[in-house]
């Protein structure tokens, strides 16, 4: 990759995407926890480079999950990194408890 494409790489909106595998018992709190309104987009929101989170759930498998986070760019949601990585360890030490199994999904641009 060029440094140019790197930069705009860097700074184009972006979506971060996670699988997760969940316990039938534990969805309901899963979906609250990760949800637009949950408590994932409640600590993202403390950012204005924020834009949304989406949770999906697959209708063949009640089990599996894939959450969006989608943010302004790249380096915003570093920056939100650096800014709030002690929330951010504490609530994803939260969520091993809720989820059997986490996989990042990777990382992709978003049209605009």
């Amino acid at each position: 990759m060029t440094q140019q494409k790197q930069r705009d790489w860097d700074r184009a909106p972006c979506a971060f995407f996670w699988e997760y595998k969940v316990a039938p018992e534990k969805a309901a709190e899963f979906e609250a926890f990760y949800g637009a309104s949950g408590r994932w987009a409640q600590l993202y929101s403390r950012s204005d480079a924020f834009i949304r989170t989406e949770l999906f759930r697959d209708p063949d498998d009640p089990t599996r999950y894939r959450t969006g986070d989608y943010w302004k760019s790249r380096d915003s949601f570093l920056e939100f990194l650096r800014d709030y990585s002690d929330p951010y360890d504490e609530l994803g030490a939260e969520c091993n408890e809720i989820s059997q199994e986490r996989t990042s999904a990777g990382m992709l641009l978003v049209e605009v």
